[in-house]
């Protein structure tokens, strides 16, 4: 670990992989450099090559000079050697890794899922079932007549009589 540390700046760029040290060179890092977050002209001193630029004489914006996959690729090499700060911002504001999900939000689904139709109505339908089992007697007695009510009335009695 501690070879790494006591690496001048210029030892510690050699160790880089190539395409960190190509981009690096023709792009130098933040603090020797600031690029813009914005689209500028094509020619501007702070041009950032992620982003679509316009051309200065012809006003026609210009596709980025990395694409997307490209500045990924860069981005997420410069983050395995703990360098990425030093990347100018990436188009769309794009996230990568822990970053990404801290930052993401919540679905609705996962806040308060739907669920399925028997266990939204789970409770409605137990209550209705006891309401219908109290009333069970008076139904059957409605549909059977007063001799079935004689019948229950004495089986509730005899109930009463054992407790």
């Amino acid at each position: 670990m501690s070879k790494l540390f006591n690496l001048s700046a210029v030892e510690a760029f050699e160790k880089l992989p190539l395409k960190l040290r190509n981009f690096f060179t023709r792009y130098p890092p933040a603090p020797f450099r600031q690029y813009a977050s914005e689209p500028t002209l094509t020619n501007a001193p702070d041009a950032n090559p992620f982003i679509p630029n316009r051309h200065p004489v012809t006003g026609k914006v210009q596709e980025p000079v990395y694409s997307l996959r490209r500045q990924s690729d860069l981005y997420k090499l410069a983050y395995k050697f703990g360098i990425a700060d030093l990347m100018p911002t990436l188009r769309n504001n794009k996230k990568f890794y822990a970053e990404k999900f801290e930052t993401k939000p919540l679905l609705k689904g996962v806040l308060s899922p739907k669920g399925h139709k028997w266990e939204r109505t789970y409770d409605e339908r137990k209550q209705r079932i006891a309401d219908a089992v109290a009333k069970a007697d008076e139904v059957i007695v409605e549909a059977k007549g007063s001799k079935y009510k004689k019948r229950v009335e004495r089986k509730l009695s005899q109930k009463k009589t054992w407790f």
